[in-house]
């Protein structure tokens, strides 16, 4: 989710803790993800396989870094994400604890970045560089302004993607995704 908000930008990203290759995730008992122990290490996390490689921008100005606001784990059936009020409340929650007993390959990564904006009116973009994560990267992204969600769904590496585009870039990516489509049937 996207949502401009006064002089705010607030995202909230999800993705498989999976995702995050090269990390020791901490256990105890019978394999069981030691949340306590994994909590100091989730902002890095986040940060490095996240924040890293996405960039938002305000009228064609690349926004700086984020700074991270709230950091959650959910397991897998938690369906918060279905709108941004639900993903904003929960992931600003309390957080998970090893009593959840979960594995850590079956626990979602919620993280809420803030971004430092001119106007929620702006014109904003985002390229999302997050084929890293996984070998097929779908990004289901809502952008909410004035009371509405605009739905955008990229695979791989999209390149640039206006959030409120013009008739024109619209098309095009509707050309672009039908062709692609037609190649991927044959």
């Amino acid at each position: 989710y996207l949502k401009p908000e006064g002089r705010k930008l607030h995202m909230i990203v999800r993705v498989p803790l999976k995702a995050m290759r090269d990390i020791v995730f901490p256990e105890f008992g019978p394999g069981y993800l030691d949340i306590a122990r994994l909590t100091p290490q989730l902002p890095d996390t986040a940060t490095l396989w996240l924040a890293d490689f996405v960039a938002l921008y305000e009228n064609r100005a690349r926004l700086p870094k984020p700074t991270i606001r709230a950091i959650q784990l959910s397991i897998a059936s938690d369906r918060s994400f279905e709108s941004y009020e639900q993903a904003l409340a929960h992931v600003t929650a309390p957080p998970l604890t090893n009593s959840a007993n979960v594995v850590w390959n079956q626990v979602l990564l919620d993280v809420l970045f803030e971004y430092p904006i001119q106007s929620e009116t702006s014109a904003f973009s985002i390229h999302t560089g997050w084929r890293h994560l996984a070998a097929n990267v779908t990004t289901v992204l809502r952008f909410v302004t004035n009371g509405t969600t605009r739905a955008f769904e990229f695979t791989a590496d999209p390149g640039l993607v206006p959030l409120d585009p013009r008739w024109h870039q619209a098309a095009w990516r509707f050309i672009e995704g039908g062709f692609l489509h037609i190649l991927d049937g044959t």
